[in-house]
């Protein structure tokens, strides 16, 4: 029984008439999100609604743990669709009386009692499912925490909650299940899942290999590179690091074991890749919107402040594969182009245009979810007139049920995150945490940091990225604004380590992912990949003490620090693959490498220039002993 209780759903199978009303309820669940952007209807009553059809589909299409039966619905879980629907039935008929009433004072009736304990269970067991049961426990250990923490002593006690206050927080507000974070999932986040399905519907996979291949394939170790350029293009529009991988990965993975790449190296190359989908702008995954939200500042402006970061990092990648490269002699991708870049990049109009054209109308303080919706109706236009990649009507019916099923994952946890949240604040978590870290950072701030860190690779083991995100936001963000940092800083230093969890073991979801495809131990791709993306756990620190990094200060400042965070990522990678101008090096000197780029990336003049200098005198050295041996080899030959 526990076993089951602590796993996670499989997927059905299912075939005939049960497919297609689920593929029907998916595809119109598109077409009415498209709809509630358009004509916003009130926040309680759309997110209930949404909650209904979500929930309807996970129930249909996952089964619950230790069930064998896989290729049709029991009855069980068509009781449990029937629930569903009937908390979205519930909330519509009592719209009027819940707008009209004053929460926390008017009464809470037997029937709303009944529908907030029914909607809680159906959300736990609906997210334990699709996830498994990490959030899901941790949700229900934050409801008894919200129940019984009065009769905790000491800081984390709470005052005891009536049921009416429960009730109210949780169900009959827009807090708790119909709270902010499940908005921003039903709006923003579900127009960008589907512009990013219609993007891979319309070939812009294959045609951004293609495109990537024309650019880098010729240079050294060009397959690796081109993973990385198809992935990070991918990846502005896709932001999921696990569609990434079996998107671009199912192609880039198989070619660079074809070309000498060991599998374990390809698969963790494309995991890092696939990851840094979550740094780069325009969409940035769901992050991106919750941190619009919670930070309060305009989408535009944290996409872009957030592009030099995502170009180290991609910098960074390439550096490791350039020199692993190398230093294991691999080469390109040698094959004659099949036609000129110019033609190829004309072909291509249809995916550069709309992508043009969103950054444009979110940089110019477009409304996100709108934004998005302009750019969908574009790029259908376009379609029209290029016949190579013109999409049908099938196509579009295939990318919103597509979208609306990858949607589960991400309405599913902020939803259930929205009810952490709010347990969160209601029992004053945040102040008693931030208390507590407060004590921590009076010892030392850099502890405190790494504190932060660590919890935040911690929770995000088994949590996507936007639940670890948004969960540390709310109990770790203030007391590091409170420490003078950069509100947006340290928003960025949370979203990056979150992401970093997905490939970081004991449980890399991202390099677990890419080992399957390229038949690798998995273990070896998740710790290879943290060697090979590095520098995404250095850059978040450096958010926090030269936020430069981000376009704050000068165009002097912002300049140096970009020099520096590049120069720094290339002495690191050196350090890194054990590379240096042509010469295998030893351990010590990679250490040394390993130190100076650091330091270089952290971007303080005085520590960046001393390891200039270090690198200069290491470099020199090498450079005078490589000489010597090829004279030595000169002089051997000629004997």
């Amino acid at each position: 029984m526990l076993k089951y209780l602590t796993s996670a759903g499989v997927k059905r199978e299912l075939g005939g008439t049960e497919a297609l009303i689920r593929d029907i309820i998916a595809a119109g669940s598109g077409i009415y999100l498209i709809f509630a952007v358009l004509f916003y209807p009130e926040p309680i009553l759309h997110r209930s609604i949404s909650f209904g059809l979500f929930y309807t589909i996970i129930f249909m299409s996952y089964n619950t743990p230790g069930c064998k039966k896989r290729n049709s619905i029991p009855i069980a879980d068509w009781i449990l669709i029937g629930l569903s629907l009937s908390v979205s039935i519930y909330i519509g008929v009592n719209l009027e009386r819940l707008l009209e009433r004053t929460v926390f004072f008017d009464p809470v009736s037997t029937f709303d009692v009944i529908f907030a304990i029914l909607t809680m269970c159906l959300l736990i067991e609906g997210t334990r499912r699709v996830i498994g049961p990490w959030l899901p426990g941790l949700t229900v250990i934050s409801l008894i925490y919200l129940i019984f923490g009065h009769n905790i002593p000491g800081r984390f006690g709470h005052m005891q909650m009536s049921t009416t206050r429960m009730v109210d927080s949780l169900f009959l507000s827009t807090n708790g299940i119909w709270g902010s974070t499940m908005g921003i999932a039903t709006g923003k986040v579900m127009i960008f899942i589907f512009f990013g399905a219609l993007f891979r519907f319309s070939g812009a996979g294959d045609f951004l290999f293609e495109f990537a291949s024309r650019i880098v394939g010729k240079l050294k170790g060009g397959i690796a590179k081109i993973a990385i350029i198809s992935s990070a293009m991918f990846g502005m529009v896709s932001g999921g690091p696990l569609t990434n991988v079996t998107t671009t990965g199912s192609m880039t993975i198989p070619l660079m074991k074809r070309n000498g790449y060991k599998g374990e190296y390809a698969a963790c190359v494309e995991s890092c890749a696939s990851v840094g989908g979550m740094f780069m702008p325009p969409i940035m995954g769901a992050v991106a919107f919750l941190m619009a939200e919670v930070v309060g500042i305009n989408y535009g402006e944290i996409i872009t402040r957030a592009f030099l970061p995502a170009l180290t990092y991609f910098a960074a990648l390439f550096f490791a594969v350039d020199f692993y490269a190398r230093k294991h002699g691999i080469g390109g991708k040698r094959e004659k182009p099949v036609e000129r870049l110019i033609n190829l990049i004309g072909r291509g109009y249809n995916f550069f245009l709309p992508l043009g054209f969103l950054v444009f109308r979110l940089v110019t303080g477009r409304i996100v979810a709108k934004a998005g919706l302009e750019t969908i109706a574009l790029m259908l236009v376009l379609a029209l007139f290029n016949k190579r990649n013109r999409l049908s009507f099938k196509m579009v019916y295939n990318s919103l049920k597509t979208a609306v099923n990858m949607g589960v994952l991400v309405i599913s946890t902020l939803a259930t995150c929205g009810v952490l949240v709010s347990v969160i604040h209601i029992t004053g978590l945040t102040g008693k945490f931030s208390t507590y870290l407060a004590s921590i950072s009076d010892i030392s701030i850099i502890f405190t940091l790494i504190v932060i860190m660590v919890v935040t690779l911690f929770i995000g083991l088994a949590m996507n990225t936007s639940s670890t995100y948004i969960i540390m936001a709310v109990l770790g963000a203030p007391i590091l604004i409170n420490m003078g940092f950069e509100p947006l800083g340290v928003h960025m230093f949370l979203l990056y380590f979150a992401a970093m969890a997905t490939i970081t073991p004991p449980v890399a979801i991202t390099s677990y992912a890419a080992a399957v495809i390229a038949e690798a131990n998995p273990m070896k791709v998740g710790f290879m990949s943290m060697k090979v993306g590095l520098v995404a756990y250095i850059l978040p620190f450096v958010f926090l003490y030269n936020p430069a990094i981000l376009m704050y200060g000068t165009i002097f400042d912002v300049i140096l620090a970009v020099v520096w965070a590049l120069a720094g990522t290339a002495v690191l990678s050196m350090g890194l693959e054990g590379w240096l101008f042509n010469k295998d090096i030893g351990y010590s000197v990679r250490i040394v490498l390993v130190i100076s780029g650091i330091l270089m990336v952290q971007g303080k003049i005085i520590t960046s220039l001393i390891s200039a200098a270090v690198f200069i005198l290491v470099s020199t050295f090498t450079i005078i002993l490589n000489k010597k041996d090829l004279n030595k080899e000169a002089l051997d030959e000629g004997t």
